[in-house]
């Protein structure tokens, strides 16, 4: 697709509507300045840094434009030249050649309209447009006279478009250009640069304040507004003197201070533009007006010295809506002022209500006593069915106990409250008279088996966890185990080292292994790149081995080498976003949660909960396919139907790993670490973890954590919550919800990462909803929404949202309890802050 610059339809130029023949062009000639005539377009170009490119063919130049400035160069040499010249010189050239177009349009209408900043058509007569040009910017693509490292010297130019016939019944729109004259005087050259940044109220000055020079409409201003000073020829004017034309409460030591901020900032700092604001008085009505002094540095194109244009213009209207906004405010504020005042006396008379509604409850309680007894024995009522009555009998203009609003207050606070569970489930069936084998019984029944141990801290899984009825099936089972473990007992030396398969470890990935134990940003990516597809079981070793956790265990080294390299390929590297470098990063966060987040170090989790953590975040999307759950669901896959729609992926996740550590050749861990206790409490923290990476649960977890560590620390939010819990006294079920919270943070903690990693991780992940979006399309289904790639823009598009109401929240409150692991929520605002700032105002979440 071809976009020209905006040249006019075949309309008539200046009056005529003449068509130039090759032949007539060259009357040319005759002319005593140098004239050529050009077609000029812009082109789509996703390779150049403007997104466009130029394209300039010379259909005629004149006998004194040749002999100055020298032939035409090729179409491919000016091509190339194009490309050379700076951004800056290719917008002002397409800037140029636009207004040049408009010229020829506008001048032909019949309505009047004219362009800005072009003259009207009876003032340019037949010159058209004309424009100060430097003559490297206009010319060096172009003619072979004129090269980069040329003098520079300004050309007026003066430009208009013609219909030129370039062959038989082919009319083309071209551009005739007249250089009129070269700016070789020092009082050109400023003015064109003055005319080139803004031709309204401008003055330049060097960095002495001397005035170089100044348009006319800016002297005449200054004049005005200048009392006794001499404007005429600009000898009085100096940029100090347009801050003495302040009236300021300071006198003339603020103007100094404020003309001394000013040099500073445009001659010391080079800040793109200086502004001040200054009021004075009026001279025709006495009237306080305002005044703003606008300064850009620059080059003075004469001296090549340190030179500032200065532009001042009147901003009273303004500055006047700014006094009356903030008098609207002072009036506002006193009106807060004052409902503030009736909001207190309000609640007094709330107050004094309330306690008559208590002195009426006292009176009615010995009446409600009688009247209704306390049930015994089992109470059914769940935490719904007592909201549900307490807020009855307050409708009914009953006052129920403040005892009963504190046990009700209680029962929803707690973290391991169901709402459509009888309150006090555990300790009703363990304590009722219907024994204790019936009570057990009935607990696991309803709320499954929530007293299994946790206690030890021996290492875990030594073998199959025994899951058959038949108990001679268990014995055949523990003694095949015990078969595989003698046959490994009696390999040779090689044979067990043919187990571990080493990885030559470059002097590169070794410095980023180190790098991994303590960098809250890893680049994960480049560390992925050194190690050529084995980075999951890499990192993984490595950080059990510096931690220590290989050599307190016993852990068979080779083995577990087997292991991971075993878990990692079952990793699908074609996956965008769930493959083993993603899995890799989760485990790294997870390090750094437990290592330098504060985890480990207050007492929230013990070694043994690190193993497991380190586990779970090895194998949580262990053979995903780049398939989320609601698809495995809604196409009736058979890991859906499986589990029964509950967390399909997750729950095959966790099992596919689980088959792999019972096969003896992958078991790691010497049984002497391996008690029937540590095998279960291993268990129970990966189960909780990795089906807690299941985003649908993500706000039960959430808001289970921050219920229970806000009523442990007391509420205290200036002191991290950790170093005020003793957590030792801390229930087994709000501990787990700091194992979830730590793998929740680490699975999406590329929301904390360096913000170019960051953004590759969101649009990877982008990339694998819409390879879902095509595969539903493919199977008949509604696409889900951002999976569309058809669509503008994917899951990206999301992420303000996804920030503001999952990320930060999470991360906060983690942050919350464990200060130490602030600067991961650092990361995460850093961020935050990036997509807000490319994100349109509009689309901002409220």
């Amino acid at each position: 697709m071809v976009l020209t610059v905006p040249t006019p339809s075949p309309v008539a130029v200046h009056d005529e509507n003449r068509v130039w023949t090759l032949h007539d062009l060259a009357t040319l000639h005759e002319l005593q300045k140098p004239a050529a005539v050009v077609v000029s377009a812009v082109y789509e170009s996703p390779h150049s840094p403007l997104g466009t490119k130029d394209s300039v063919r010379v259909i005629f130049a004149n006998e004194q434009l040749t002999k100055q400035y020298g032939a035409p160069r090729p179409q491919e040499e000016c091509a190339h030249l194009m490309r050379l010249t700076s951004e800056e010189a290719q917008r002002k050239r397409r800037n140029w050649l636009s207004k040049a177009a408009m010229v020829g349009l506008f001048c032909s209408s019949s309505d009047g309209v004219r362009p800005v900043n072009t003259k009207p058509c009876r003032e340019q007569g037949k010159h058209g447009h004309q424009t100060w040009m430097d003559v490297r910017q206009l010319l060096m693509p172009v003619f072979s006279g004129v090269t980069l490292d040329g003098p520079s010297r300004m050309l007026r130019v003066d430009s208009k478009p013609i219909k030129v016939e370039t062959s038989p019944g082919h009319v083309e729109i071209a551009f005739l250009h007249v250089i009129e004259s070269e700016g070789s005087s020092h009082t050109d050259l400023r003015v064109a640069a003055i005319y080139d940044r803004s031709p309204i109220h401008t003055f330049m000055f060097d960095s002495e304040g001397a005035m170089l020079t100044a348009n006319q409409a800016a002297l005449l201003a200054h004049q005005r507004s200048a009392l006794g000073l001499t404007a005429s020829h600009g000898s009085a004017i100096t940029l100090r003197s347009l801050f003495d034309c302040g009236s300021y409460d300071g006198g003339q030591q603020e103007a100094q201070a404020a003309y001394d901020e000013a040099v500073n900032a445009v001659f010391s700092l080079q800040v793109d533009c200086h502004r001040h604001i200054h009021p004075h008085i009026s001279k025709k009505d006495g009237r306080t007006k305002w005044a703003m002094i606008e300064m850009w540095p620059m080059q003075d194109p004469v001296t090549a010295g340190s030179a500032v244009l200065a532009k001042k213009y009147n901003i009273s209207q303004q500055k006047e809506l700014e006094l009356q906004l903030a008098s609207q405010q002072v009036a506002l504020q006193r009106q807060n002022q004052e409902l503030e005042q009736d909001s207190v006396i309000m609640q007094e008379e709330q107050r004094k209500l309330q306690r008559e509604a208590n002195s009426l409850a006292q009176r009615l309680e010995a009446v409600l006593h009688d009247k209704f007894t306390p049930r015994s024995g089992f109470d059914a009522d769940t935490p719904i069915d007592k909201t549900l009555q307490f807020l009855q009998g307050v409708i009914a203009g009953d006052m129920p106990p403040v005892q009963t609003a504190l046990d009700l207050y209680h029962i929803l606070s707690e973290s391991d409250t169901n709402l459509r569970q009888p309150v006090g489930l555990e300790s009703q069936l363990l304590q009722h008279s219907l024994g204790s084998e019936v009570g057990q019984s009935m607990l696991q029944l309803l709320q499954g088996n929530s007293s299994a141990p946790r206690g030890g801290e021996g290492l875990i899984i030594s073998g199959p966890v025994c899951m058959l009825s038949d108990k001679r099936a268990c014995l055949e089972s523990a003694a095949a185990q015990s078969s595989g473990l003698a046959r490994h007992g009696s390999m040779t030396k090689q044979q067990q080292q043919q187990l571990f398969i080493p990885t030559n470890v470059t002097p590169d990935v070794e410095r980023r292994l180190y790098d991994a134990e303590s960098n809250w940003q890893f680049d994960i990516f480049g560390y992925a790149e050194a190690c050529h597809g084995k980075c999951l079981s890499m990192l993984t070793f490595h950080l059990m081995k510096q931690t220590g956790i290989i050599k307190e265990h016993g852990l068979d080294e080779s083995k577990l080498c087997h292991f991971l390299q075993k878990i990692e390929s079952g990793y699908d590297s074609a996956n965008p976003y769930h493959n083993s470098v993603h899995v890799a990063s989760v485990v790294q966060m997870s390090h750094m949660l437990l290592c330098h987040g504060g985890v480990l170090k207050s007492g929230a989790m013990n070694r043994q909960q690190q193993v497991a953590t380190y586990w779970s975040a090895m194998v949580h999307d262990h053979e995903h396919g780049g398939l989320n759950n609601d698809f495995l669901i809604k196409s009736r896959h058979p890991l859906a139907i499986t589990y029964n729609d509950q967390s399909p992926l997750e729950n095959h996740h966790l099992a596919s790993a689980v088959r792999l550590l019972l096969q003896p050749e992958y078991q790691y861990i010497p049984a002497s670490h391996c008690s029937a206790e540590a095998t279960a409490q291993f268990r129970i923290v990966a189960v909780n973890q990795v089906l807690g990476t299941d985003m649908k649960k993500h706000f039960d977890i959430t808001s289970r954590f921050q219920a229970a560590f806000k009523k442990a620390s007391g509420g205290a939010e200036a002191t991290s919550a950790a170093a005020t819990i003793d957590w030792d006294q801390v229930k087994v079920e709000d501990k787990t919800l700091v194992e979830q919270m730590v793998m929740k943070c680490a699975d999406i903690g590329h929301l904390a990462a360096a913000a170019r990693t960051h953004k590759r991780w969101a649009y990877q992940l982008e990339e694998e909803f819409f390879r879902q979006g095509d595969k539903e399309r493919s199977c008949g289904l509604s696409v889900s929404p951002l999976m569309d790639r058809s669509t503008q823009g994917g899951m990206t598009r999301s992420q303000m949202g996804f920030f503001s109401i999952v990320g930060i929240p999470l991360f906060k409150a983690m942050a919350e309890v464990f200060e130490d692991a602030q600067p991961m929520l650092d990361g995460v605002m850093a961020n935050y802050h990036h997509w807000e700032a490319a994100t349109p105002e509009a689309d901002l979440p409220a």
